[in-house]
């Protein structure tokens, strides 16, 4: 009796995960219909299909005319982005199942059903990570957390793979802490062809593994990569110029943010030089941080790990606040802290206030700008303030995050 009553919880179980999923699908569709406007899907899903059906090369005149084609209405006219694909083709070939699907509506909304389970998967593994148990009630808070505030809202909406990037650092993380290093190594993959924003956590996770000698990270990480660039060449060898043709043209009429460059619009005078000062002094105190670590335990590498992602915003290193979806581990990191030094078990305590702190905070600055009739300075506030929170913070944090935990009751006096 027992065994069929469980039998009939699983399939029920079954049935209401399909049905969420289907209604996430269903109003991700929906979205897309209704805001077809973004480019960061539909430009390397037209040029998948456009090399499924026609056998083009993605990064052809063809494939980039179609796109045009779709997105404006028209050819593209000089000053307009010419929308070339910009992805290297190991990454582009994740779209190809996508591409097979002819209504960019409905895979646009299978994509977006995909990120948001991403999402809500990077956020109980961020958990798991850091050793944050929140209160039962808090957790729903937490996953709501993970997917709608400002930082998960803009990729998920504007369909941006970075939010893969920032699950797979994740699990990078936690493979290390279990001593899967193999594991680790294949994960290290995906941040390595974001190197914009995850580019110097891949160089601090090779120095440390090449330190420690962990050489099974660098074996995995060098046999995924072998495999995945030779399927590439081997469906499409003459792949990669044209891949960097199409890098530089996206990054010429899609310019991201400096510090510098933020800082000069405001104070045209000093901005520049503050700027600069900034990326100096944050690479002197990364240069300590990445030092200091050597030989410590794991919660000091994933401080500086954390730390790491923190100030790669501020170094001077083209971003846009669309990818700062991957500083959610560093504020778990931070909130995990609070509630383990200032928190009651089972309560919600300064962690839980915390954390809906950021989320209403976020959107009211953003609220507050377009009431204001500033929406013009919303980047650059975004690309600025969450980055400063987070260095702040965890410098505030780093006595307790780099030693061993307290109860709560061991932090009263």
């Amino acid at each position: 009796m027992s065994r069929i009553l469980n039998i009939l919880t699983t399939i029920f179980l079954i049935f209401i995960v399909l049905a969420i999923l289907g209604g996430l699908g269903w109003a991700n569709t929906l979205y897309a219909r209704l805001h077809p406007g973004e480019k960061d899907f539909i430009v390397p899903w037209l040029a998948a299909r456009t090399f499924l059906q026609y056998g083009d090369n993605p990064y052809s005149e063809p494939a980039t005319q179609r796109a045009q084609v779709v997105y404006y209405g028209r050819l593209a006219v000089e000053g307009q982005d010419p929308l070339r694909l910009d992805i290297p083709f190991p990454v582009e070939l994740f779209y190809f199942p996508f591409a097979l699907f002819s209504d960019y509506a409905l895979a646009r909304g299978l994509w977006m059903t995909c990120l948001e389970i991403v999402l809500v998967a990077m956020a109980f593994l961020s958990l798991r990570l850091t050793s944050w148990k929140p209160a039962r009630t808090l957790l729903p808070g937490f996953l709501f957390f993970s997917v709608m505030w400002v930082y998960g809202f803009l990729p998920l909406t504007g369909s941006r793979a970075v939010i893969f990037v920032a699950l797979a650092i994740v699990g990078l993380l936690l493979a290390l802490r279990d001593g899967r290093d193999e594991l680790a190594g294949v994960l290290l993959v995906v941040p390595f062809f974001k190197p914009d924003i995850a580019g110097l956590l891949v160089l601090f996770i090779f120095w440390w593994a090449i330190y420690h000698r962990r050489g099974r990270i660098l074996a995995g990480f060098l046999m995924t990569l072998t495999i995945l660039l030779a399927v590439s060449f081997f469906i499409l060898l003459d792949w990669f110029m044209p891949f960097v043709d199409g890098l530089i043209s996206h990054i010429n009429y899609n310019p991201a943010l400096t510090p510098a460059g933020i800082l000069a619009s405001w104070w045209p005078a000093v901005g520049p030089r503050l700027g600069w000062a900034l990326t100096g002094l944050l690479l002197v105190v990364l240069f300590i941080e990445w030092r200091d670590v050597r030989r410590k335990d794991f919660r000091h590498l994933l401080w500086t790990a954390s730390l790491t992602l923190v100030v790669t915003p501020l170094l001077g290193i083209p971003v846009i606040p669309q990818d700062y979806v991957l500083l959610f581990l560093p504020l778990v990191l931070f909130l995990s802290i609070l509630a383990e030094r200032w928190s009651r078990p089972g309560r919600w305590g300064v962690a839980g206030f915390v954390l809906f702190a950021f989320f209403f905070g976020f959107w009211l600055i953003i609220a507050g700008l377009f009431l204001a009739g500033t929406s013009a300075a919303l980047n650059n506030v975004l690309a600025l303030v969450l980055p400063a929170l987070l260095v702040l913070g965890l410098y505030w944090m780093r006595w307790w995050a780099v030693r061993p935990p307290r109860t709560w009751s061991d932090s009263l006096p």
